[in-house]
């Protein structure tokens, strides 16, 4: 299993560098906290050269592989303040968008043309990711139409929709949203499924609930969780498509079990048994992850600086590791995790029910929020959707304490 696993039909190369667009965007985003500089990093703050010049004397397939050099040679790094990794992240994605511009004037011929097209795509999104500004959005989105219109049945042109529509999500969580603003990107959302499958189903359609479920908490108004599954669940019911019943699956998994007591039974690194109830009265993340997913490194920063503020108000983290014991240990003292972890493997091999299917876990990392009664409340409680579920709970119980009793 793997993250939001894409299967894009163009070079290794722009895999490549797509990556590491995304994770600055998380980055960048506060879902992967910048980490703070070194005085010896410091020091070389603009001191560097300007890398991102545009050669004069390039073909476009040329210019192309020019911006692949460039960029994988100089990654951006987590390590750097915020807002020089902001700085850093505009400066890269107006170099993709630069360069693209002047390979696509120099009139290649398909299909390095689309190739070129979609790279261009990275830069904009990444552009309206940080800066999300009128003028850049409306780019952005004057160039899906031609890229739609460019390859009206690329998989990669819907993908790059999605992408966007994500970003919107992402911005819709970290505002004030209008019930006008949910009910159009919702709109956009379901005629997405309706014109053709999704590739990447795994997260997607889970989003989609936990975005209604934001929705419903900020907005102060019950049932948009419930008209958002009804409305998803009829769509993916009415296609026989595969992908489609696999996002069935997932949606049904996540609807059976919200709301309801959370069961984990497991065994520990050390051959101990677990079981999740000790934890009852307490708020539990229960982390689906392996030592091999970057997605899974990438969120400890964030994990350990919210499990260092809320632990002694009562918050626990489970971790429920994919791989073998042995790795599991080796992650452990490599990254200093101090909270509980299971061992899916142990579980497996002692005859305990598997935790990771009892629950349909398709993809790393997936994050589940237990509540103090002990049911799951958050299907998808990463970055910031964990950040604002934690400040909900221990500020409500923290009104709750100061209402004045009867």
């Amino acid at each position: 299993m793997q993250y939001l696993s894409i299967r894009f039909r163009i070079p290794t190369w722009f895999v490549v560098i797509f990556c590491n667009v995304f994770l600055t965007i998380l980055l960048i985003s506060g879902q992967v906290p910048a980490q703070q500089l070194s005085a010896q990093q410091s020091e070389k703050i603009g001191q560097t050269t300007d890398i991102y010049v545009i050669p004069t004397d390039k073909t476009p397939k040329e210019l192309l592989e020019y911006a692949q050099k460039t960029l994988q040679k100089n990654p951006i790094s987590p390590d750097l303040l915020q807002e020089e990794l902001l700085n850093k992240f505009i400066r890269q994605a107006k170099f993709i968008i630069e360069i693209t511009d002047t390979a696509l004037s120099r009139k290649p011929e398909e299909p390095l043309r689309s190739q070129i097209f979609l790279f261009k795509f990275q830069g904009l999104f990444g552009l309206a990711k940080a800066e999300d500004t009128p003028e850049i959005v409306q780019q952005l989105e004057s160039y899906l139409d031609e890229l739609e219109v460019l390859m009206p049945k690329s998989r990669e042109a819907k993908k790059a929709r999605l992408l966007n529509l994500q970003r919107q999500i992402d911005l819709f969580v970290r505002k004030n949203p209008t019930k006008e603003e949910f009910e159009r990107i919702s709109k956009i959302f379901l005629s997405l499924l309706r014109r053709e499958p999704v590739d990447f189903p795994n997260g997607f359609a889970l989003n989609f609930i936990e975005w209604s479920e934001i929705a419903e908490t900020k907005l102060k108004q019950k049932g948009l969780t419930e008209t958002s599954i009804k409305e998803l669940t009829a769509i993916l019911q009415s296609e026989s498509l595969p992908v489609y019943q696999e996002m069935l699956k997932q949606v049904n998994s996540v609807i059976k079990h919200l709301g309801q007591e959370f069961t984990l039974q497991g065994i520990l690194l050390d051959g101990k048994q677990f079981d999740i109830k000790t934890f009852h009265g307490k708020v539990v993340l229960v982390d689906f992850f392996t030592s091999w997913c970057a997605p899974c490194i990438e969120e400890l920063p964030h994990l350990k600086e919210i499990y260092a503020q809320y632990h002694d108000q009562g918050f626990e983290i489970v971790g429920v590791g994919g791989d073998k014991p042995e790795a599991l240990k080796k992650m452990i003292r490599e990254y200093n995790i101090s909270w509980t972890v299971v061992s899916e493997t142990l579980t497996v091999a002692k005859r305990l029910p598997s935790i990771e299917r009892q629950y349909g876990i398709k993809a790393y990392p997936t994050m589940f929020l237990i509540d103090r009664e002990g049911k799951l409340v958050n299907s998808n409680a990463r970055g910031q959707r964990l950040e604002a579920a934690l400040k909900r709970q221990f500020l409500e119980e923290l009104e709750n304490l100061k209402q004045p009793k009867d």
